[in-house]
């Protein structure tokens, strides 16, 4: 993992709570303890998110909000918001948080094929649903042809002689990514991502690059025109076996 990729990640940390056990923010805060700059605009958005704390907690909730949410069928006279001392205090708050604004990381989704990449190993390596179930790889194409999925996916060498368990329909920004599932024999899962080569930016090259990605061993590679990433578990041999 990159500081970039790094950095990604931890714009989504919640300082103080049990996201630090989990295997990507682990790696994540691993990579601050190498790249200072890093560590500098970590400990910066920190201390934002608790300055942003402090401030909505001496917020005062305005005099019977409460009834008026829960009000039915009533009439209720418009408030002049800029009178009340509530609002005040909350427009005193927005200019501190735009103050601190500096701080905040951009949190757009980039358009990298590493940030790609490193969104579908953490929908394999979290939850994963299949919309279809098969061994059959005719329906899988025919349902991603359906959705506007990849259909015309080309299987290498190794992944042809593999079982595929089934397939679901992913989304990345506005385009359908295919993923298709294979039992790689031992009680294990592999996955496939196929995306259209125009959605990301800096695809891999035809010839397939090894690297992991979080808890996965990635495969990434370019051929006509759509990006591949088959994601599993850890194995040295990936290139050779699934090439």
């Amino acid at each position: 993992m990159n500081s970039q990729e790094a950095k990604r990640i931890l714009a989504l940390y919640r300082p103080g709570s049990a996201e630090a056990e989990e295997p990507e923010f682990r790696e994540a805060l691993e990579q601050t303890r190498q790249d200072p700059r890093l560590r500098q605009w970590f400990e910066q958005y920190c201390a934002f998110q608790e300055a942003m704390r402090q401030k909505f907690r001496q917020l005062e909730v305005p005099p019977g909000l409460n009834d008026s949410i829960l009000a039915k069928n009533k009439i209720v006279a418009p408030l002049v918001w800029w009178r009340r001392p509530a609002w005040l205090a909350a427009a005193a708050a927005i200019v501190i948080l735009l103050g601190l604004s500096a701080f905040w990381p951009d949190q757009r989704q980039g358009d990298q094929f590493a940030d790609y990449r490193a969104r579908m190993v953490r929908t394999a390596s979290r939850q994963y649903r299949m919309d279809m179930l098969t061994n059959d790889h005719n329906p899988i194409r025919r349902f991603f042809a359906t959705n506007g999925a990849p259909a015309d996916y080309v299987l290498s060498k190794g992944l042809e002689p593999l079982s595929v368990t089934g397939a679901g329909l992913l989304r990345w920004a506005d385009t359908r990514v295919s993923m298709v599932c294979f039992d790689r024999g031992d009680q294990q899962m592999l996955f496939l991502f196929v995306v259209n080569r125009a959605a990301v930016k800096s695809p891999p090259p035809a010839t397939p690059q090894v690297r992991k990605v979080f808890d996965l061993q990635t495969l990434s590679w370019s051929q006509g025109s759509n990006v591949y990433i088959l994601a599993g578990p850890e194995d040295p041999r990936m290139l050779q076996k699934y090439w």
